[in-house]
Parts: structure tokens; C-alpha cells; sequence
């Protein structure tokens, strides 16, 4: 799309329709109506994060097949590792980020890409950032599932809009009512994965093993040997009796998915009390 098609009548349109609902039920379908026009993806995920609780769901989408299988898993534990969240746990400023350009460099050999992210059916994705205050920010994914690439001028068009959407955003939160339903904020969960069980180190590798990092990039980021991060991966693998990435990224969902709520605990204890998995 070109910055002359801005001025359309069709989009002048749809942003009509977006500015006269808010603080109506129908925004943020009017508002993804239109971010898909500008960018040329084809579905849209808008959820609000917080760093008080789990990821709110405020609209999506998202074809039917694919939300009932991804959905619960990820607002339940597994946003902890999506890059877009990561996004907004280090206060990246408001933007328009595709995936390619902010996941990890070993994102899509992980079991998260493998075993969720892959039943997204997604092949191309990236986020509008709009952060409301230091504590909360709104996500607007938007996906494409088809073979096609979107086009770098769509992407200039995402960001040439952006200042108009995330006041558009911020003024449908500040205007908007309803009750939040609020859980356990599994960031807390996420930090202590491991503490009772490992070394600090060891929990670090792991964490970052989980969003999506290979041994170099791991080594780098805590400026250690690969040879050291290999060591620190046998060792946790004896300790948690686990033998493959799999079965690292299933214990930590099903442990993750079970912590009390904002309880300051190893969530893995806790898993292995109530499994009496020694």
C-alpha cells in the first residue's frame, strides 16, 4: 500500500468506523478490520499485557481450528515464551516488530516453535507494541497463514499509522469498562523455575534455552563459553532426569500451569509434590 492509498475513501472509511466505536463492544473488530487493510495480514490476535497479571484476550480472529488448540495453552502459561512478550517485559517502545526481527536466533528449532508455535499455522507474523503506562501495553498480533510474504511497503504503512492507532488504542482502554479477570502473574512462576532444584546459572540457561536462544546466543548474553553453556545443560538435565529439549518444554508447562496463585515458590516443587515425581 502506498501512502497516497491512505487517503482512500476506503480506508477513510474504516477509520471512520473505528473512531465513532470506541468505548463500544465493536472497537477492536473495527480496529483490526483496519489494521488488516493497511499491513495485508489476514487475522488478528489483540490481547492486554500487565505485569500484574496473565494477558488479557480482548479480540481475535483467528480461524476457529487454530484457536482451540493454541489459545488456552498459551494465555494458561506458554506467552511466557513468545518473543512479542518479551517485547514488553524489557519496555520496548511503541512499534511495529516482525517476528523474524525480534525471536531469538534458535526461536523456530525450539520445542515451543515446534510443538505450539507451528500449530498456530502461522507463516508470517508481526505485532504493533502500544503501551499504555509502565505496567500494561496492548498486543496487536496480526498473521498470515498462507505461503505469501507481506510487502516491506505494508510494513511502512503499519509504522507511518502507528502514532494514530496507539492513540486510538489508549483512548478505547482509558474510555473502555468491564471487569478484568485477574490470575496468578506467572512472571514471578517463570523466575523461579528451578531455584530449588538448580543453580543460578543453571535457571538462567534454562530460561533462556525456553525462549528460544541456542548455546551461542546463550553464551553471549551471559558472557560465558558455549563449552560452559554445554555444561550447564548436562547438568540440568541429570538433575531434572530429562534427556531432550521436548521434555524440558513439557515439564515446564505442566509445572508452570499449576503454581498457587502469586505464590513465591519453585513451581517444580510444587509439581513434583503433587505428582511425587522425585
Amino acid at each position: 500500500m502506498s501512502q497516497a492509498e491512505l487517503a482512500s475513501a476506503h480506508w477513510q472509511g474504516l477509520l471512520a468506523n473505528i473512531i465513532n466505536s470506541l468505548a463500544q463492544e465493536e472497537f477492536y473488530q473495527n480496529f483490526s478490520r483496519g489494521c488488516e487493510y493497511l499491513s495485508g495480514y489476514d487475522s488478528v490476535l489483540i490481547v492486554w499485557f500487565s505485569s500484574e497479571h496473565r494477558p488479557v484476550h480482548l479480540y481475535d480472529d483467528v480461524p476457529e481450528e487454530f484457536a482451540k488448540q493454541t489459545m488456552p495453552p498459551w494465555f494458561e502459561g506458554a506467552y511466557l515464551l513468545d518473543p512479542f512478550y518479551q517485547l514488553f517485559v524489557d519496555n520496548a517502545p511503541d512499534g511495529v516488530y516482525p517476528l523474524v526481527d525480534v525471536a531469538p536466533d534458535f526461536f523456530f528449532e525450539t520445542e515451543y516453535a515446534h510443538n505450539f508455535y507451528s500449530n498456530t499455522g502461522l507463516k508470517d507474523e508481526c505485532a504493533l507494541l502500544v503501551n499504555l503506562d509502565k505496567d500494561h501495553a496492548i498486543l496487536v498480533s496480526l498473521g498470515r497463514r498462507d505461503e505469501g510474504t507481506v510487502s516491506a511497503a505494508n510494513i511502512d504503512t503499519l509504522k507511518l499509522t502507528l502514532p494514530v492507532l496507539a492513540t486510538l488504542c489508549r483512548k478505547q482502554q482509558s474510555a473502555g469498562e468491564g471487569e478484568i479477570t485477574f490470575s496468578a502473574p506467572l512472571d514471578k512462576a517463570f523466575r523461579n523455575f528451578g531455584r530449588d532444584h538448580l543453580s543460578k546459572r543453571e535457571c538462567e540457561v534454562i530460561q533462556l534455552i525456553l525462549k528460544g536462544h541456542s548455546n551461542k546466543g546463550i553464551a553471549q548474553l551471559l558472557d560465558i563459553s558455549v563449552d560452559t553453556v554445554k555444561v550447564f545443560n548436562k547438568r540440568f538435565h541429570t538433575k531434572l532426569n530429562i534427556s531432550s529439549q521436548a521434555e524440558l518444554f513439557s515439564l515446564f508447562l505442566e509445572a508452570i500451569s499449576l503454581v498457587p496463585f502469586d505464590a513465591d515458590i519453585d513451581p517444580l516443587t510444587h509439581y513434583f509434590e503433587i505428582t511425587q515425581r522425585p
